[in-house]
């Protein structure tokens, strides 16, 4: 009984480090927005026939962002950001570019 809890335990811990891991490697990405676009409320709204996507807030040309977290859709790359206090999902393609943070 013991070594089932440990087990389970182990798991569930193996489990959350690699979710952390992929939160942190998301976070090492900055986005820069070279032509104005829009943020959507969901990551899902890369798909056209989502209903009830709504836009958060507009990111103007010529601005870059930290990423804090990153998706993917079957034909997109969605990849959220914060601005002014707001968090909406900008999409990878014309007008958006992602980059590794340099390390310090």
């Amino acid at each position: 009984m013991k070594l089932s809890i440990g087990i389970i335990i182990a798991i569930c811990l193996v489990i959350l480090g690699l979710w952390a891991a992929d939160i942190a490697s998301d976070r090492g990405n900055k986005v820069k927005i070279t032509e104005a676009v829009s943020a959507y409320s969901h990551w899902e709204c890369g798909y056209s026939n989502k209903p009830g996507c709504s836009i958060v807030f507009e990111v103007p040309a010529g601005t870059a962002h930290d990423v804090k977290r990153i998706r993917y859709g079957k034909d997109f790359m969605a990849i959220q950001i914060n601005q002014d206090g707001l968090s909406g999902w900008v999409f990878s393609g014309k007008g958006v570019q992602t980059h590794a943070k340099p390390s310090s």
